[in-house]
């Protein structure tokens, strides 16, 4: 009761463990048996790797030097020939093993210090009689993913923590592991999150351009399906992980949003680009509205079907999409939930560069009421009738 009414201060508690005598023979058992105990689970877990050296060492002691030269060699041809033939499963396998590495050499190495002084680890004050000390739980990494790029660890959260937050301290486990960069994001299944350390800056260099006219034009990885494109997820670039940045038309709005200079007119040209093969197959038209005078994308007007300049005419066309986009609806009512491209009716997508100048800067009021009865029609109803808007603004504060 003295504790409670405040006549006497409840101990400081220690920042850190108490320390242990153990003696030294007693540290040595441990550790060797520590290191066994991982030799084992090593040797379970990695069959593959564990084969081939066992071969390489059986090859060595019944055919001597020449025959462990021949084995190696053939080995290496092996993992050339499967480089080459099925690049995805050696890239995995690849990947796999950098991120045990990884995980053995750093995370393993740096991840407890780095939970306590990051605050995401739990410490429970355990008090006796004597001395009081702490007992720590750490979350648990369950899975490691690493690239050229970076890796990705997957991490259990502890009971009580949330995605946001680790997400509030991103920038501390940036410094910590000495990454680029560091972000966080929910993971699908409940109670995990993945956390991602950029190592190289993939798009430091420039992108080369997808082959539109290879045997993947698609870009989906796989066999060629008989469409020149996905328009589902329109293949227009690389991600900040190098992976295939995939832009869907189909179905959806975009909008492109950025200071000066900071690179629209790039995703829309990528856009326009990746469309190509589709407006060639008339399964897309492009309506295009440019309201610097045409100065951006006036280079592409062979492809475009409409393409308009000046605010009169860039009001006509939305006028024109407006319409078709009902008479579509009015078809598809109770027949299909979603436009599907055809060659008689093709996908329309209306691409509107520095869209403000129509929603902002407009002081014809005839005009300004035009625009501002279209341009929000097409936005609320033009997905599902296969009329689409791309649209591009600076800053959009």
């Amino acid at each position: 009761m003295a504790q409670i009414n405040g006549s006497r201060p409840f101990p400081e508690l220690p920042t850190r463990h108490p320390t242990v005598d153990v003696p030294l023979w007693m540290l040595l058992v441990g550790l060797a048996g520590k290191m066994l105990v991982h030799l084992v689970m090593f040797l379970a877990r990695h069959p593959v790797p564990v084969g081939l050296l066992l071969a390489v060492l059986v090859a060595r002691q019944r055919f001597g030097l020449t025959g462990l030269g021949l084995g190696v060699a053939g080995l290496l041809l092996m993992v050339v020939v499967w480089r080459l033939i099925h690049r995805r499963s050696f890239g995995w396998l690849v990947g796999w093993l950098r991120g045990r590495w990884r995980l053995l050499v750093i995370y393993r190495w740096r991840w407890r210090p780095v939970m306590v002084h990051t605050g995401l680890a739990i410490r429970i004050p355990t008090s006796n009689a004597e001395r009081v000390a702490f007992a720590e739980t750490f979350p648990r990494i369950r899975q490691v993913r690493c690239d050229r790029w970076g890796d990705r660890l997957r991490v259990e959260l502890l009971y009580g923590q949330t995605p946001a937050l680790w997400a509030e301290q991103a920038e501390a486990l940036r410094h910590a592991f000495r990454a680029r960069a560091c972000r966080v994001r929910a993971d699908t299944r409940v109670g995990f999150v993945w956390v991602e350390f950029t190592r190289r800056d993939p798009l430091a260099d420039p992108v080369p351009p997808l082959d539109l006219d290879g045997p993947d034009a698609d870009g989906d990885g796989g066999e060629d399906d008989g469409s020149p494109v996905d328009l589902s997820g329109l293949p227009v670039g690389r991600r900040e992980d190098c992976e295939l940045w995939r832009l869907p038309v189909r179905g959806a709005h975009v909008l492109i949003a950025g200071a000066t200079g900071a690179g629209k007119g790039s995703v829309i040209w990528s856009t326009i680009r990746s469309l190509g093969p589709a407006v060639r197959a008339g399964l897309v038209e492009l309506w295009v509205c440019d309201p610097k005078g045409g100065i951006e994308l006036a280079f592409g007007q062979a492809m475009f079907t409409r393409f308009a300049t000046d605010t009169d005419s860039i009001a006509d066309l939305l006028d024109d999409a407006v319409s078709v986009m009902r008479k579509r609806a009015a078809r598809l009512r109770g027949v299909a939930r979603l436009h599907i491209p055809t060659t008689g009716e093709p996908l329309i997508v209306v691409i509107v560069d520095e869209i403000a100048s129509l929603t902002s800067y407009v002081t014809d009021r005839e005009l300004k009421r035009r625009l501002a009865a279209s341009l929000p029609l097409l936005l609320s109803q033009g997905r599902a009738p296969g009329v689409v808007v791309i649209g591009a603004v600076q800053d959009p504060r």
